[in-house]
């Protein structure tokens, strides 16, 4: 133990002259009551110069070093595998009660010189020994990472895993047991017995589909040991088959890929149940059969593709949206054409309108609902009546003539991006036949193509943009645009270009945009194991977000059971954590209410059942061993763990460790200097008193 202060030691002396300065000053002379014997005067003035001189010492801030030694345990981490696996098809009952208490007997027996960490692992990390087997995934990466972080280091000893090898989440275990540089050691569990067995391996799908539209399902199957039998792999929605297809397992190691196509017939989140059938002697049917969700939508953009007359453009245009679900496309001539332009989300107009078809009713009926339009220019078109739709183009001083323009993209617009490979071969395309006349820009338009005409790039715009409030439009100059579909494919073995372009116009132009006021989002499927989260965004009239009202929502199972929440405010929007709920298809209604108007949205999800622990039972003791070699540890069967408890405390390195830090201590903290100040000052008023002086 070292003294120092904060200020200097040699103004202690100062300290100690003030005690015995201010001492004789009080005591130098005794008079009248305080006529002291010249013994009390010494012993009283003794006792005043020390008192003071500890308390002017004390404004030194002194303090004291102190040196603290510790010693620690090492840490032994006891990780046990809590999934589901383990008691699928393995003695369920030893593992929960001979294992069990033989796992916490070697927890209990090591913690007399080791400090013993226990934990259980599946889909999560859990402190302390869980033997309910319920987690639907293995996560053993994790664990072993999760050691690392908290006590990696020279206090970690060793880990203790068990398990039965089989993980499906995370990374592979053996790197993270290399990284923890300490003695993994692995009890091995469940069974490495390869019995009979049918397994529905995984189901292959799309997200989404549309309405009316075919959508393919892979499903991949698995037998073992099952050679010769047969079975049937079915898809069935709600109770009703929809496709079976005929399987021969051929040998005893059996894969193969069944696929089948379906068609979308309603909208809406549906179910459909994937199944093998049992054969005989199968060892568990918990994996034979899966649900999927499939999110059928009838959203698909419906385009009206309307031609002076029969035309190759039209026809380009109608194979190039036709090899996409999103789109469906209507091809119709002005010629008795009655049209319910209500219908549509975009119409394309060729060679558009004409004196002869004027389509004044048709246009303004599409203005008045803010429906898109793109016109293609072409032979015989009455430009006045054109340049008066706001296109974003114009055209003046036209004269009956055409003038071949190819392709030239501009640098700057962005409002939607091309790629290099598809700049190249745009413009390579061949011209087109273009009005000869003065092209004009519109004060709101970009231009994506402009038009070089032979050697020369001119500013005229070849496919022109804009957008007028919330409706957009578009231009092109020219005819001509099945030489580029036939150029592309001969330039580049494929349509994509030129189909990406056109795909590009559409969706732009026709582009839907949200106008609810109140949206709620989340995902389309959780896990079982996953916390059902949502948010939630209220917008006011001017589109700024707002969340001072309160919002609701109710989940509804398909029982038709309710259970009400309340979103939580989060900055300016909003926010709901409902936790987890059971296997099912939910919908959902949310309602709010802003400046008297009332708001409200609704919608589905999934929540599934994790299968991939029934998928495979079979254990995988080679990693577990592996996993033991790599780090130096042993690995032993239940009824065995005396092998590790006997390598463990055979390591000398794994052994306590002490350590020394200095420590400060203020002195005036000190309790017992506190009591002898107090003495002191006690001494002398109680001879002070005995003497009769006050």
């Amino acid at each position: 133990m070292n003294l120092t202060t904060v200020h200097s030691l040699w103004l202690a002396p100062l300290c100690l002259a003030l005690g015995v300065g201010l001492a004789w000053l009080l005591y130098r002379r005794s008079s009248g009551k305080e006529l002291f014997p010249r013994n009390t005067r010494l012993l009283l003035a003794t006792v005043r110069a020390l008192a003071i001189a500890l308390i002017a010492f004390f404004l030194l801030e002194p303090m004291v070093r102190i040196m603290l030694r510790e010693v620690r345990k090492p840490v032994l981490v006891i990780a046990h595998d809590g999934s589901s696996s383990l008691a699928a098809t393995g003695d369920s009952t030893a593992l929960r009660g001979t294992y069990r208490d033989e796992l916490e007997g070697l927890a209990a027996s090591l913690a007399d010189r080791y400090e013993v960490r226990t934990f259980t692992y599946g889909e999560r990390v859990q402190e302390g020994l869980h033997f309910e087997q319920g987690d639907g995934l293995t996560d053993m990466g994790r664990i072993l990472r999760e050691a690392y972080d908290r006590f990696s280091g020279p206090d970690l000893g060793a880990v203790i895993i068990d398990g039965d090898g089989i993980y499906n989440r995370g990374r592979d275990p053996r790197l993270e047991a290399t990284r923890l540089g300490v003695p993994v050691h692995v009890v091995a569990l469940g069974d490495t017995t390869v019995r009979p067995d049918l397994v529905l391996r995984d189901v292959e799908h799309n997200r989404i589909s549309y309405l009316g539209n075919e959508f393919p399902l892979l499903a991949r199957i698995e037998a073992r040991h099952l050679a010769s039998a047969r079975t049937k792999v079915t898809v069935s929605q709600d109770g009703r088959e929809l496709a079976v297809r005929e399987v021969v397992i051929g040998s005893d190691h059996f894969f193969q890929d069944i696929p089948f196509n379906l068609k979308a017939s309603r909208p809406g989140l549906q179910r459909f149940t994937v199944a093998v059938a049992a054969v005989a002697g199968e060892s568990t049917g918990l994996n034979n059969s899966q649900d999927i969700h499939i999110e059928v939508l009838d959203d698909r953009q419906k385009v009206l593709l309307l031609g002076a007359s029969p035309h190759p453009d039209l026809g380009a245009i109608k194979l190039a949206l036709g090899g996409s679900d999103a789109y469906e496309t209507d091809l119709r001539f002005a010629e008795g054409s009655v049209i319910a332009v209500e219908e549509y989300d975009l119409i394309i107009l060729h060679r558009l309108p004409t004196t002869r078809h004027s389509l004044a009713p048709l246009l303004e009926r599409a203005k008045a609902r803010g429906i898109p339009v793109c016109f293609i220019l072409g032979a015989g078109m009455d430009m006045a009546a054109f340049n008066a739709q706001g296109s974003g183009l114009a055209i003046s001083g036209q004269r009956n003539a055409i003038s071949d323009a190819q392709a030239l993209v501009n640098k700057e617009f962005n409002w939607f991006n091309l790629e290099d490979a598809q700049v190249r071969a745009l413009e390579r395309f061949p011209p087109l036949q273009v009005p000869l006349g003065q092209f004009a820009l519109g004060r709101a338009a970009s231009a994506l193509l402009t038009q070089r005409i032979g050697q020369v790039r001119t500013a005229y715009p070849l496919l022109a943009m804009t957008q007028q409030g919330e409706r957009r439009m578009a231009a092109i100059s020219g005819e001509g645009l099945w030489r580029w579909r036939l150029a592309d494919m001969q330039h580049n073995g494929s349509h994509a270009h030129f189909d990406l372009l056109i795909h590009k116009l559409v969706q732009f132009l026709a582009l839907k945009v949200d106008k609810n006021r109140f949206r709620v989002e989340h995902a389309a499927e959780y896990t079982g194991s996953d916390a059902i989260v949502m948010s939630a965004e209220l917008y006011n009239a001017s589109y700024e977000l707002v969340n001072e009202p309160e919002a609701v929502i109710t989940l509804s199972d398909e029982e038709g059971k309710e259970f009400p929440y309340t979103f939580s405010r989060v900055g300016k929007a909003y926010r709901l954590d409902a936790g987890r709920l059971a296997t099912g298809r939910y919908t959902w209604q949310a309602r709010t209410e802003l400046d008297g108007v009332r708001h409200t949205t609704s919608g589905e999800f999934v929540v599934k059942a994790l299968v991939a622990e029934g998928l495979s039972t079979v254990a995988d003791h080679g990693l577990l061993a592996d996993l033991a070699a790599r780090s130096g540890g042993v690995m032993v069967r239940p009824g065995q763990l005396d092998a590790i408890e006997q390598a463990i405390r055979e390591r000398r390195e794994i052994a306590a460790r002490s350590y020394s830090q200095a420590t400060f201590s203020d002195l005036i903290g000190l309790r017992w200097l506190f009591f002898i100040l107090l003495g002191l000052l006690s001494v002398e008023w109680v001879i002070r008193r005995w003497s009769g002086s006050y």
